[in-house]
């Protein structure tokens, strides 16, 4: 069995043990390349011929991998070792590498949706969600240096920390919504489109979502509703709460908006060229991506 590995060596609050790693899947019978993220062109050895790729990083090194092999069909397990580790945590993963190939033999599979955004200037697909409003906010001032950057090891707290403040500074937004087909436009202060349980600082804000179905989870948060965002943002601070807002199943979404929007953890501002409003269509691509389920108390499979 050939295995690539894919590690980021500064993900999260402690150093990761790459031997240790290495050794444990070669005990197994494994034949390891690894292969660090953080080099230029580490993508080309994935022209290579292999079996499994794992990937140990955090969100951000899980996202840019599985995006990578959006349209692949070879199994891929995730190692997380980052802070928030949304990803892994939306799937139920551990990353119980001692029983990667026994795993890998039994076909303990897991299937993971990709969803895909189009503007009239730019497309492109995620992970995690889409989404305007708060988290958006959030991202352009880190940005644009009005909040300072997280710590290392702290990005967790540090995002939990100044989500809960922006809701004094953020005021509701009139979007042109539509969701297969039925009209939900109005005036909010968050919307997200999840296809993960979570994003940002472990912030659940789908607990119904799952990974494998054909639909993703949009969140709407209306303007009327700011108490309850912020009783929600200040509950998060202490404990992993899951939000109370309503989430709609949906295959096809539309939103209209001139205003920003953000794609797992980076911000798309739309062509200013453009004329009239900009429409940005979200839907999930067809082919999914198969996970490698390392917890060793489930046995789901694809």
């Amino acid at each position: 069995m050939k295995i690539i590995l894919l590690y980021n060596p500064t993900a999260g609050t402690e150093d990761f043990d790459l031997a240790e790693v290495i050794g444990s899947l070669e005990r197994q019978g494994a034949k390891v390349i690894a292969q660090n993220t953080k080099e230029d062109g580490f993508e080309e050895v994935l022209k290579l011929n292999y079996d499994l790729v794992v990937i140990a990083g955090g969100d951000g090194t899980v996202e840019k991998i599985l995006l990578e092999l959006h349209d692949s069909k070879i199994p891929i397990s995730l190692l997380p070792s980052g802070n928030a580790n949304n990803i892994a945590g939306s799937l139920g993963i551990a990353g119980f590498y001692p029983d990667t190939v026994k795993n890998f033999k039994k076909g303990n599979f897991l299937p993971l949706s990709v969803g895909t955004f189009q503007t009239e200037g730019e497309k492109g697909r995620f992970i995690e969600g889409v989404g305007w409003g708060l988290f958006t906010a959030l991202l352009q001032q880190i940005e644009r240096g009005k909040r300072e950057e997280a710590p290392d090891g702290d990005k967790v707290d540090f995002g939990s920390k100044h989500l809960r403040k922006l809701p004094e500074e953020l005021s509701a937004q009139e979007y042109d919504i539509k969701i297969d087909g039925k009209d939900y436009s109005g005036h909010y202060l968050w919307i997200e489109v999840m296809n993960t349980r979570q994003l940002g600082p472990q912030l659940v804000l789908a607990p119904e979502a799952d990974h494998g179905d054909d639909y993703l989870d949009v969140m709407l948060v209306r303007e009327d509703q700011e108490k309850e965002l912020r009783d929600f943002l200040k509950a998060h601070e202490k404990d992993a709460v899951e939000s109370p807002f309503e989430v709609i199943k949906a295959k096809k979404i539309e939103v209209k908006t001139h205003l920003p929007f953000h794609v797992d953890d980076s911000v798309v501002v739309h062509q200013s060229l453009y004329e009239g409003i900009p429409k940005v269509k979200i839907k999930l691509q067809k082919h999914q991506l198969t996970l490698l389920n390392t917890n060793p108390n489930s046995s789901k499979k694809k």
